[in-house]
């Protein structure tokens, strides 16, 4: 399984690349911190959605979709699958709010949408909260399933120099060239991952004879198990239904991923226009789920007949493809999966220090404080929650435990973070009240409740939480009604907003919730059609991606037809 001289000089490579593009936009990034955070808002939607796609796939995704696949079959990715509901309902709503809005992070929008004292105090807790707590807790398994892949190459190298080398490389030019560095080295990862992911998954199911020989060698009846796309509903399945039908009815909407999350926002934020921000954001759906789904899934698969008995399940990713893989693939493979990771982990840099620079430091120590300190405050910020992130990844042991722990902590506030575009009471102290209620009630369940586990724990989660958030909301003032018509003005959100829009402007609620509905429907029968292909179902693979395009080429005429700037 060691790597070639071809390999390392692939590797080697795209190392010296990314040190090359650090260098490059480093006097670009230092004019000002919109350069350094936003790219000077001038992404056009195919650079900002595939940052968007390269961003949400580091090392640790497919490590952590062979841990699912291999625990409950093809089915137990519902885990991730059903946040395409969201994703949509981010793209077809919430993306041109965002860019309307011409915030720098999601934290900033609170002081548009909210007035007073309330507002200050949601900004500066999100602030904080967001760039360290559950930033740092994303960049630990991220670096985690980088030390894993370090240690499937070289076995006798601890897990604490793993960690060690693979933050100094990320390091090394994301405080040089800011969010400039991560959209360009994203484009290129982007390339990267999917010929590496397509090459992996080509030559492992190769390597078994393909679904006849996972079948032989698994054992029919077992096999057809693991390669169902849907739980057996009152049969034996890897996956229980209940679980299932736990997913798809909460988890793509109750958690703070709900109106686009932190790294999506950002990349809004930073598209030209509400135009290329909306198409960004359905493009990187479509490639993050339909895309680059099926590839992870075939290693996983794979895995099972190689490596049946292997205990720590996120291993069977790199050891089954590096397995299988020949020289010069291997090394695209092992510089895929290095640049996933840098992308990831230098957008979580640059993400959570725009929070502490323009959510802290400008806004409560220093107003005044002029570009160039700033720009050193950020680079200064980038290099201590690379620290914590670090120290994170050692306290971490399996990947998806650690995506189910961050979910958790914000179950109950998405459905706040959702109702604060379309419904003119929703205050301050609702958004507050939620986020600590979510983080409170997980702080009892783990503690006092330990046998409720996810994703039961869940819908008490979100029980909990509305059972204080919408008190709190009725009890407390509403926004002042000159912020609430000032936020109509300027983003112009659909919904009920009652006196507050202004005169004229229609009300499209339903027309977008319809192509929403399109939209996620066209993007299900992309990703199951592209699957029953690959598992030998031409008919209905074929059907499905027939009614696919005719969705899309709907959805695609549809906006066109809106005229947006």
């Amino acid at each position: 399984m060691g790597l070639a001289t071809i390999d390392w000089v692939i590797v080697g490579g795209y190392v010296l690349f990314a040190l090359a593009v650090g260098i490059f936009f480093a006097r670009r990034a230092g004019k000002g911190i919109e350069e350094y955070f936003l790219s000077g808002r001038s992404l056009p939607w195919w650079l900002a959605g595939t940052s968007m796609v390269a961003t949400s796939f580091a090392a640790d995704t497919p490590l952590a979709v062979t841990e699912l696949v291999r625990k409950h079959g093809i089915a137990g990715n519902w885990f991730w699958w059903t946040y395409a509901v969201g994703g949509m309902l981010s793209a077809l709503l919430f993306a041109r709010f965002w860019r309307r809005a011409g915030v720098m992070t999601d934290a900033e929008v609170t002081e548009i949408r909210y007035s007073g004292r309330g507002a200050a105090i949601l900004r500066g807790f999100r602030g904080f909260y967001y760039s360290t707590v559950k930033n740092c807790l994303v960049m630990g398994f991220v670096i985690l399933a980088m030390a894993t892949l370090v240690s499937s190459i070289f076995p006798d190298v601890s897990k604490v120099m793993a960690v060690s080398v693979s933050c100094a490389i990320a390091l090394s030019y994301a405080v040089l060239s800011g969010f400039w560095g991560v959209v360009v080295t994203d484009l290129v990862q982007f390339l990267l991952a999917m010929t590496g992911a397509g090459a992996a998954g080509f030559f492992a199911w190769r390597e078994i004879g393909g679904r006849t020989g996972f079948l032989e060698s698994i054992g029919p009846a077992e096999g057809e198990a693991f390669m169902r796309f849907f739980p057996a509903m009152g049969g034996d399945s890897f996956l229980p239904a209940s679980a299932f039908l736990l997913y798809i009815t909460f988890l793509w909407w109750c958690t703070d991923n709900a109106d686009g999350g932190g790294i999506i926002i950002q990349r809004m934020a930073a598209s030209k226009n509400d135009r290329e921000a909306l198409r960004a954001t359905i493009w990187f759906n479509f490639a993050h789920y339909g895309l680059r789904t099926w590839p992870w899934v075939l290693v996983a698969l794979a895995s099972l007949v190689l490596y049946p008995d292997l205990a720590d399940h996120k291993a069977a990713y790199p050891l089954t493809a590096l397995a299988v893989l020949p020289s010069v693939w291997k090394g695209i493979l092992v510089a895929s999966l290095l640049a996933a990771f840098m992308s990831t982990i230098d957008t979580h840099l640059n993400w959570g220090a725009s929070y502490l620079v323009n959510d802290i430091y400008r806004r409560f120590i220093h107003k005044s404080a002029g570009e160039r300190r700033l720009i050193l405050v950020s680079r200064i910020s980038t290099v201590l929650l690379m620290v914590l992130g670090g120290l994170v990844a050692l306290r971490y042991n399996t990947i998806t435990g650690a995506w189910i722990l961050t979910i958790s902590l914000g179950a109950g506030a998405g459905l706040v973070y959702v109702l604060r575009w379309i419904w003119w009471r929703v205050n301050a102290w609702s958004e507050l009240s939620a986020i600590l209620a979510s983080i409170l009630a997980n702080i009892v369940i783990r503690v006092w409740f330990p046998e409720l586990v996810f994703p039961y724990s869940i819908p008490v989660i979100v029980g909990l939480s509305a059972a204080v958030w919408v008190p709190v909301t009725f009890l407390t003032s509403p926004v002042d009604e000159e912020r609430l018509r000032a936020f109509c003005a300027k983003v112009r959100p659909v919904g009920f907003w009652g006196p507050f829009r202004e005169k004229g402007e229609p009300n499209a609620l339903s027309r977008w919730l319809f192509l929403w509905f399109i939209a996620t429907m066209s993007l299900y029968f992309f990703l199951f059609g592209t699957g029953w292909l690959l598992f030998g179902q031409a008919g209905l693979g074929v059907l499905s991606i027939i009614v696919s395009m005719v969705g899309g080429w709907y959805l695609l005429r549809s906006l066109d037809e809106e005229g947006m700037e």
